[in-house]
């Protein structure tokens, strides 16, 4: 199991995706945060993926100088898209002063919204982030000659981070190609993801940034079935161990990754704090 030592190191890591207003937080959100910040997590980036979590994530990154939000509609809540969601959207994005559109795209693998629908609201969302010149945060699963399909029809100024890359060769290629973010999180340590691992000791790391998923997508040998953003520096650790580099470089890299990817301002970690930011892996 994964044990935590309080060895601090002065990288700033960032989440590039979490979900902190999930009811799995309501009980310690707060402490899930600052504990966030003790690991060297400067930034968590909320995802609002629906209607109703347009204004949870709203409340929770202006309540936190520690959250940022991005806004939109995931594919399995395609069926709630309309002419006035898409302008409720908008108005939401402005308000909350959102650093992305996401996350959007396609999701064939679970039981959902027919593909035109999932299709049409990817679409217009598309739109939607180039009309505000925001990047766009993509989510697909077992829907990837679609989603290139779209993606390579879309506005060619539009930036995209690939949401947990799951190590198509196809995709890689393609996002490589056009100077696109591999989103890099839980996924790649278990035991099963060799091929994405392959993959991604190959790709510039100038083109990865951190994520968790929180609560989901637990890094492999963390006991807490919970994810949690202070997860972060674990896949650091793993990235780091892949490449051959030392925790401090993959902070410092991904994290500096995530603000030009996403546009972000992160505070400044305070100064004194035992931060259990270092991971002893077995």
């Amino acid at each position: 199991m994964v044990d935590w030592v309080a060895e601090p190191v002065t990288a700033t890591f960032v989440d590039t995706h979490a979900h902190l207003d999930d009811p799995a937080f309501d009980a310690d959100r707060d402490v899930v945060i600052d504990r966030a910040v003790q690991a060297g997590v400067g930034l968590v980036v909320n995802i609002g993926y629906r209607p109703r979590r347009w204004t949870t994530t709203r409340a929770l990154a202006s309540a936190s100088p520690r959250v940022s939000a991005v806004l939109g509609l995931h594919p399995q809540h395609a069926d709630e898209f309309t002419p006035s969601t898409c302008d409720e959207l908008e108005q939401c994005i402005v308000q909350a002063e959102a650093c992305a559109v996401g996350e959007i795209g396609l999701d064939y693998f679970r039981p959902g919204p027919a593909p035109a629908v999932q299709r049409h609201a990817f679409e217009q969302q598309l739109l939607l982030a180039e009309r505000l010149s925001l990047p766009v945060v993509i989510h697909q699963r077992a829907a990837e000659a679609d989603c290139l399909n779209i993606l390579q029809g879309a506005q060619p100024s539009l930036r995209f981070v690939l949401h947990s890359f799951e190590g198509s060769e196809r995709l890689a290629t393609w996002g490589l190609s056009h100077g696109h973010y591999f989103g890099v999180g839980g996924l790649m340590t278990r035991v099963g993801s060799n091929h994405l691992r392959g993959i991604l000791a190959e790709l510039p790391l100038d083109r990865l940034i951190l994520e968790t998923d929180a609560p989901y997508l637990v890094p492999a040998q963390v006991k807490d079935r919970r994810n949690v953003p202070a997860n972060i520096p674990v896949i650091a650790r793993h990235l780091a161990e892949l490449r051959g580099a030392d925790l401090e470089t993959i902070g410092s890299v991904t994290t500096m990754n995530a603000v030009a990817a996403l546009g972000l301002r992160i505070p400044p970690l305070p100064q004194q704090t035992d931060r259990p930011d270092r991971v002893v892996l077995p």
